[in-house]
């Protein structure tokens, strides 16, 4: 009986104890993709220096090099990279902003057409917002088929 008991209490121990949990992979774009998603929204580099990155209000982690303003329909927005995605979460949180994998979307929330924009094209979240925002302004090549759309 002490011998099935101490098979049982090893048998659970090999088991349980000497599991490793395996951990998510860091998510994030290449500085490529993220060109290439961000090129297709039509979105373009805001040269005006007054919308300039003030790099010191964010977090440590901020890549400087790719960090930088945009302007898509006249509405200024900066996409910020970090090196990790839980840096770009913690500080969308902290910002309540948006961010998808290793980048942050300042200066977004508030503005439905940005807000769109980001979740259409990024799926970016707010991790702020216990229920995500559902575009409504979503841009045409994204938009349903005509006698299309959801059925209530």
């Amino acid at each position: 009986m002490k011998v099935k008991l101490a098979i049982l209490f090893l048998g659970a121990f090999l088991i349980f104890g000497c599991s490793k949990k395996k951990e998510a992979p860091d998510l994030k774009y290449t500085l490529e993709e993220f060109n290439l998603i961000l090129d297709s929204t039509g979105a373009a580099g805001d040269k005006d220096a007054a919308n300039a990155i003030k790099f010191e209000d964010y977090a440590p982690g901020v890549n400087r090099v790719n960090s930088r303003p945009m302007v898509y329909q006249r509405l200024s927005f900066a996409v910020v990279e970090f090196e990790t995605e839980k840096q770009a979460r913690e500080e969308a949180l902290r910002l309540n902003q948006y961010y998808s994998r290793n980048w942050l979307f300042d200066k977004v929330e508030g503005e439905p057409i940005l807000e769109d924009l980001m979740i259409v094209k990024f799926h970016a979240a707010n991790p702020k917002r216990r229920v995500q925002r559902k575009p409504v302004n979503i841009p045409s090549e994204h938009a349903a088929p005509a006698g299309g759309g959801e059925h209530h």
